[in-house]
């Protein structure tokens, strides 16, 4: 059982933090992660199963913890969720998108176009939909940190997985873009582009025969990533110890990009 920490000085202890995807992989490592730290969640994801369980381990700690199902793809949806959020935390301090797909796999030019419309809207359309209410809100209150969980992806191509590629350089691009023109505003805009971390995202991908070995050879360190290494660097970036940090990409990879 996930434990508060009272050593934990991060500053991130009574603020209220909206994550998308929260209900497995990343954004559950995260959400639980943020819980240990003493921070309030409103928690969003299509389904609502996952989030239950975790906001309930957030009221055992004593915790405010809310919950909010719909469709990233949806400004409706994104909307409502957000709005619910603050009229039942009264703000939220900080964000983190994490929602997102694979995609199949297949080169550039069998590449269907359904599959490039879910990815590109999932992944992208959603990352925007989602940081337009968080900066409104944020405007409002006078600052924020909103932390985009991109992709190794987004800095480097990946064979067969084109329409991915393409949507994690967006948000990279995103990321940048926004960090620049909310500085000024006191809304910090940050991103992490982890390699292949084990989460339920690309279990099948890993289940393929020597898909696993290769990927564990593709990177020095010798072995995956686990979701709680980025949640670790997303709770950094979302408090004031990273206040130097904005439009920036923290890339944990273990060494698999390294020109």
């Amino acid at each position: 059982m996930t434990t508060l920490n009272p050593a934990d000085d991060r500053g991130l202890a009574g603020q209220t933090i909206f994550i998308t995807g929260a209900g497995s992989g990343i954004g559950r490592a995260c959400a639980l992660g943020l819980a240990k730290a003493g921070a309030n969640l409103a928690l969003f994801d299509l389904a609502g199963d996952g989030i239950a369980e975790i906001a309930e381990t957030a009221r055992g700690l004593s915790l405010k913890a809310s919950t909010h199902t719909g469709d990233v793809t949806s400004s409706a949806d994104v909307g409502a969720a957000f709005a619910a959020a603050v009229a039942q935390h009264g703000a939220v301090h900080g964000a983190i998108n994490n929602a997102g797909v694979l995609g199949e796999y297949a080169d550039l030019a069998d590449c269907s176009e359904s599959d490039w419309r879910r990815v590109i809207d999932v992944n992208v359309l959603g990352v925007a939909l989602s940081m337009q209410v968080e900066l409104r809100q944020m405007l409002q209150q006078g600052g924020g940190s909103i932390v985009n969980i991109a992709s190794a992806a987004g800095i480097i191509g990946w064979a067969g997985h084109t329409a991915y590629v393409a949507s994690k350089h967006a948000v990279v691009g995103l990321t940048k873009t926004a960090g620049l023109e909310y500085a000024k505003r006191n809304i910090r805009i940050n991103s992490v582009c982890p390699a292949f971390i084990y989460t339920p995202l690309i279990v099948d991908l890993l289940a393929q025969e020597g898909v696993e070995d290769a990927a564990i050879a593709s990177h020095p360190i010798g072995r995956l990533g686990q979701p709680e290494e980025v949640a670790e660097a997303a709770m950094w970036l979302l408090s004031g110890r990273s206040s130097f940090a904005t439009g920036s990409n923290l890339v944990l990879d273990g060494a698999s990009t390294v020109d």
